[in-house]
């Protein structure tokens, strides 16, 4: 597996091309791994905060991490 390839800041898993990412502080987080609270939107992990965040629907790996930082589905 690629050096390059991102991984989800909570979890530690790798992102796949479809994921939905969250970004705080120039960090990527699996949606379904941190907590958002419309407070503008505000990441939370395990109850600790991580920051705002702008893509509070979550963005797909590919639109927002280069193409060698994510897996690609036959990885």
């Amino acid at each position: 597996m690629s050096e390059k390839i991102k991984r989800c800041e909570a979890c530690e898993d790798p992102f796949r091309w479809n994921d939905d990412v969250i970004e705080v502080n120039d960090k990527f987080y699996h949606k379904n791994c941190v907590e958002l609270y419309p407070t503008g939107y505000f990441a939370m992990l395990d109850d600790e905060p991580l920051g705002g965040t702008e893509n509070e629907d979550g963005s797909m790996a590919f639109e927002i991490l280069d193409q060698d930082e994510y897996l690609e589905d036959a990885e």
